[in-house]
Protein backbone atom coordinates (compact mmCIF):
# COMPACT_ATOMS: atom_id res chain seq x y z
CA UNK A 1 0.00 0.00 0.00
CA UNK A 2 1.65 3.25 -1.14
CA UNK A 3 1.68 6.36 1.58
CA UNK A 4 -1.28 7.69 -1.03
CA UNK A 5 -3.26 5.32 0.04
CA UNK A 6 -2.15 4.93 3.73
CA UNK A 7 -2.76 9.02 3.96
CA UNK A 8 -6.60 8.78 2.15
CA UNK A 9 -7.06 5.81 4.80
CA UNK A 10 -6.13 7.79 8.05
CA UNK A 11 -8.54 10.86 6.84
CA UNK A 12 -11.48 8.66 6.35
CA UNK A 13 -10.78 6.96 9.45
CA UNK A 14 -10.46 10.95 10.90
CA UNK A 15 -13.69 11.50 9.30
CA UNK A 16 -15.84 8.81 11.54
CA UNK A 17 -16.92 8.97 15.36
CA UNK A 18 -15.42 9.88 17.68
CA UNK A 19 -13.35 12.03 15.46
CA UNK A 20 -10.42 12.12 17.18
CA UNK A 21 -7.83 9.57 17.51
CA UNK A 22 -4.09 9.09 19.20
CA UNK A 23 -1.39 7.57 16.93
CA UNK A 24 -1.80 3.80 18.93
CA UNK A 25 -5.54 4.66 17.72
CA UNK A 26 -4.79 5.27 14.05
CA UNK A 27 -2.09 2.90 13.69
CA UNK A 28 -3.59 -0.03 15.03
CA UNK A 29 -7.26 0.43 13.19
CA UNK A 30 -5.21 0.69 9.83
CA UNK A 31 -3.11 -1.92 10.78
CA UNK A 32 0.20 0.06 10.05
CA UNK A 33 3.54 0.56 11.90
CA UNK A 34 3.23 3.50 14.77
CA UNK A 35 6.71 5.15 13.42
CA UNK A 36 4.79 5.20 9.73
CA UNK A 37 1.55 6.57 11.08
CA UNK A 38 3.16 9.18 12.34
CA UNK A 39 5.56 10.07 9.76
CA UNK A 40 2.63 10.51 7.71
CA UNK A 41 0.24 12.03 10.55
CA UNK A 42 3.41 14.70 10.61
CA UNK A 43 3.47 15.34 6.95
CA UNK A 44 -0.50 15.94 6.82
CA UNK A 45 0.11 18.64 9.89
CA UNK A 46 2.26 20.42 8.19
CA UNK A 47 -0.40 20.91 5.53
CA UNK A 48 -2.75 21.63 8.05
CA UNK A 49 -4.87 18.77 6.79
CA UNK A 50 -4.60 17.02 10.53
CA UNK A 51 -4.54 18.89 13.78
CA UNK A 52 -2.82 17.38 16.93
CA UNK A 53 -4.57 18.65 19.77
CA UNK A 54 -2.12 19.79 22.11
CA UNK A 55 -3.27 18.81 25.42
CA UNK A 56 -4.70 15.20 24.67
CA UNK A 57 -2.10 14.27 21.44
CA UNK A 58 -5.19 13.00 19.35
CA UNK A 59 -5.72 13.74 16.10
CA UNK A 60 -8.49 15.62 14.47
CA UNK A 61 -9.08 16.69 10.50
CA UNK A 62 -7.86 20.52 10.07
CA UNK A 63 -9.27 23.40 8.37
CA UNK A 64 -7.86 22.03 5.19
CA UNK A 65 -10.96 19.52 4.55
CA UNK A 66 -13.51 22.00 5.46
CA UNK A 67 -12.19 24.36 2.62
CA UNK A 68 -12.11 21.09 0.11
CA UNK A 69 -15.21 20.10 1.39
CA UNK A 70 -17.14 23.81 0.45
CA UNK A 71 -15.40 23.53 -2.96
CA UNK A 72 -17.06 20.45 -3.88
CA UNK A 73 -20.34 21.96 -2.67
CA UNK A 74 -20.13 24.57 -4.85
CA UNK A 75 -18.82 22.55 -8.01
CA UNK A 76 -21.73 20.25 -7.40
CA UNK A 77 -23.95 23.31 -6.68
CA UNK A 78 -25.51 20.49 -4.17
CA UNK A 79 -27.05 22.28 -0.99
CA UNK A 80 -27.89 25.45 -3.92
CA UNK A 81 -29.80 23.10 -5.71
CA UNK A 82 -31.17 20.71 -2.84
CA UNK A 83 -31.83 22.82 -0.16
CA UNK A 84 -35.02 24.60 -1.72
CA UNK A 85 -36.26 21.36 -2.59
CA UNK A 86 -35.93 19.62 1.02
CA UNK A 87 -37.65 22.64 2.56
CA UNK A 88 -40.44 22.38 0.31
CA UNK A 89 -40.76 18.49 1.19
CA UNK A 90 -39.78 18.77 4.86
CA UNK A 91 -42.95 22.02 5.22
CA UNK A 92 -45.39 19.39 3.08
CA UNK A 93 -44.68 16.96 5.21
CA UNK A 94 -43.64 18.33 8.45
CA UNK A 95 -40.59 15.17 8.69
CA UNK A 96 -37.34 15.01 8.67
CA UNK A 97 -35.96 15.09 4.91
CA UNK A 98 -32.11 14.95 4.08
CA UNK A 99 -29.79 14.56 1.29
CA UNK A 100 -27.30 11.54 1.15
CA UNK A 101 -24.34 11.00 -0.86
CA UNK A 102 -21.85 8.06 -1.65
CA UNK A 103 -18.54 8.54 -0.95
CA UNK A 104 -17.29 5.19 -3.34
CA UNK A 105 -17.71 2.69 -0.57
CA UNK A 106 -20.43 3.94 2.19
CA UNK A 107 -23.17 6.72 2.20
CA UNK A 108 -23.26 9.67 4.39
CA UNK A 109 -26.13 12.71 5.01
CA UNK A 110 -25.16 15.75 3.46
CA UNK A 111 -28.12 18.74 4.23
CA UNK A 112 -31.01 17.95 6.08
CA UNK A 113 -34.52 19.82 7.08
CA UNK A 114 -36.04 18.77 10.46
CA UNK A 115 -38.41 20.27 13.31
CA UNK A 116 -36.72 20.36 16.73
CA UNK A 117 -39.08 18.04 17.41
CA UNK A 118 -38.88 15.50 14.86
CA UNK A 119 -37.14 12.28 13.74
CA UNK A 120 -33.34 13.31 14.17
CA UNK A 121 -34.21 17.16 14.86
CA UNK A 122 -31.69 17.23 17.72
CA UNK A 123 -29.41 14.24 16.68
CA UNK A 124 -26.83 16.13 14.20
CA UNK A 125 -26.01 12.96 11.86
CA UNK A 126 -24.62 14.76 9.02
CA UNK A 127 -21.56 13.43 7.79
CA UNK A 128 -21.71 10.03 10.03
CA UNK A 129 -21.94 6.66 7.66
CA UNK A 130 -24.83 4.89 7.48
CA UNK A 131 -25.08 0.83 7.52
CA UNK A 132 -25.63 -0.36 4.10
CA UNK A 133 -27.31 -3.07 5.35
CA UNK A 134 -30.00 -0.93 7.28
CA UNK A 135 -30.27 2.56 6.73
CA UNK A 136 -32.68 3.72 3.81
CA UNK A 137 -30.66 5.64 2.10
CA UNK A 138 -27.49 3.85 1.98
CA UNK A 139 -29.80 0.98 0.39
CA UNK A 140 -31.05 2.70 -2.03
CA UNK A 141 -27.63 4.46 -2.58
CA UNK A 142 -25.42 0.64 -2.73
CA UNK A 143 -27.73 -1.22 -5.15
CA UNK A 144 -27.15 1.25 -7.51
CA UNK A 145 -23.70 0.87 -7.77
CA UNK A 146 -23.77 -2.56 -9.58
CA UNK A 147 -23.49 -6.37 -8.71
CA UNK A 148 -20.17 -6.74 -8.83
CA UNK A 149 -19.06 -3.65 -7.13
CA UNK A 150 -21.72 -4.40 -4.15
CA UNK A 151 -21.17 -7.85 -3.51
CA UNK A 152 -16.86 -6.35 -2.85
CA UNK A 153 -18.91 -3.88 -0.77
CA UNK A 154 -20.74 -6.45 1.08
CA UNK A 155 -17.86 -9.00 1.20
CA UNK A 156 -15.38 -5.97 2.99
CA UNK A 157 -18.90 -3.54 5.22
CA UNK A 158 -19.91 -4.00 8.74
CA UNK A 159 -23.75 -5.44 8.49
CA UNK A 160 -24.64 -4.32 12.08
CA UNK A 161 -28.24 -6.18 13.03
CA UNK A 162 -29.41 -2.88 14.10
CA UNK A 163 -33.05 -4.23 15.30
CA UNK A 164 -34.40 -8.18 14.79
CA UNK A 165 -35.79 -6.75 11.63
CA UNK A 166 -32.23 -6.05 9.97
CA UNK A 167 -30.88 -8.03 6.95
CA UNK A 168 -27.36 -9.14 7.65
CA UNK A 169 -27.08 -12.52 5.01
CA UNK A 170 -24.69 -10.81 1.85
CA UNK A 171 -27.46 -12.85 -0.56
CA UNK A 172 -30.29 -11.67 0.75
CA UNK A 173 -29.41 -8.50 0.55
CA UNK A 174 -28.56 -8.56 -3.27
CA UNK A 175 -31.80 -9.80 -3.69
CA UNK A 176 -32.94 -6.19 -1.44
CA UNK A 177 -31.24 -4.71 -3.59
CA UNK A 178 -32.36 -6.16 -7.06
CA UNK A 179 -35.70 -4.94 -5.62
CA UNK A 180 -35.12 -1.98 -4.76
CA UNK A 181 -33.52 -1.04 -8.26
CA UNK A 182 -37.28 -2.57 -9.84
CA UNK A 183 -39.11 -0.36 -7.24
CA UNK A 184 -37.02 2.75 -7.73
CA UNK A 185 -37.01 3.24 -3.92
CA UNK A 186 -36.86 1.63 -0.64
CA UNK A 187 -38.83 1.68 2.32
CA UNK A 188 -36.65 1.04 5.16
CA UNK A 189 -39.01 -0.34 8.21
CA UNK A 190 -37.59 -0.61 11.86
CA UNK A 191 -34.61 -2.23 10.24
CA UNK A 192 -32.38 0.81 11.09
CA UNK A 193 -34.20 2.19 14.14
CA UNK A 194 -38.06 -0.10 16.01
CA UNK A 195 -38.84 4.03 16.44
CA UNK A 196 -38.35 5.30 13.10
CA UNK A 197 -39.27 4.37 9.28
CA UNK A 198 -37.40 6.25 6.56
CA UNK A 199 -38.04 6.33 2.47
CA UNK A 200 -35.42 7.02 -0.15
CA UNK A 201 -35.43 7.87 -3.87
CA UNK A 202 -32.79 7.94 -5.68
CA UNK A 203 -31.17 11.00 -7.76
CA UNK A 204 -30.02 10.26 -10.94
CA UNK A 205 -26.96 12.86 -12.32
CA UNK A 206 -26.53 13.98 -15.84
CA UNK A 207 -24.50 10.41 -16.70
CA UNK A 208 -27.06 8.04 -15.47
CA UNK A 209 -25.33 7.51 -12.52
CA UNK A 210 -26.61 7.69 -8.76
CA UNK A 211 -24.05 9.00 -5.82
CA UNK A 212 -27.08 11.40 -3.75
CA UNK A 213 -30.59 10.32 -2.96
CA UNK A 214 -33.61 12.16 -1.07
CA UNK A 215 -34.57 10.78 1.99
CA UNK A 216 -37.78 11.52 4.77
CA UNK A 217 -37.41 9.81 7.88
CA UNK A 218 -40.57 9.87 10.50
CA UNK A 219 -41.93 8.44 13.74
CA UNK A 220 -43.17 4.48 13.31
CA UNK A 221 -46.70 5.65 14.45
CA UNK A 222 -46.87 8.13 11.99
CA UNK A 223 -46.31 5.95 8.96
CA UNK A 224 -49.66 4.87 8.05
CA UNK A 225 -50.37 3.42 4.13
CA UNK A 226 -51.57 7.04 3.24
CA UNK A 227 -48.76 9.01 4.40
CA UNK A 228 -46.19 6.92 2.66
CA UNK A 229 -47.96 7.21 -0.43
CA UNK A 230 -47.77 11.00 -0.24
CA UNK A 231 -44.24 11.03 1.36
CA UNK A 232 -43.34 8.67 -1.35
CA UNK A 233 -44.71 11.16 -4.32
CA UNK A 234 -42.99 14.22 -2.76
CA UNK A 235 -40.05 12.41 -2.86
CA UNK A 236 -39.98 11.27 -6.14
CA UNK A 237 -41.23 14.67 -7.61
CA UNK A 238 -38.27 15.96 -5.82
CA UNK A 239 -35.84 13.73 -7.05
CA UNK A 240 -37.03 14.20 -10.40
CA UNK A 241 -36.90 17.95 -9.94
CA UNK A 242 -33.03 17.92 -8.44
CA UNK A 243 -32.25 15.24 -11.71
CA UNK A 244 -33.13 17.51 -14.12
CA UNK A 245 -31.26 20.75 -12.37
CA UNK A 246 -28.20 18.41 -12.07
CA UNK A 247 -28.65 18.09 -16.44
CA UNK A 248 -27.73 21.85 -16.85
CA UNK A 249 -24.45 21.51 -14.12
CA UNK A 250 -21.24 21.66 -15.92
Amino acid sequence: MSSLDKGIRILKLLGEPPYEYGLKEIADSLAMGRSGAFKLLDAMKGEHVVIQDPSTKKYHLGPVMLRLGRVYGELKGLEELADPILTYIHRTSGETTYLTLWEGNRAFPAYKKSSPEGVYGYNDFIGKSIPLNAGASAMVLCAYQGEEQIRSLLEQAELPKRTPLTETDPERLMELYAAIRERGHVLEDRTFSLEHVCLAVPVFDRNGEVWSCLCLAAATEKATEERITQWLQLLKDGAEELSTKLQFRR
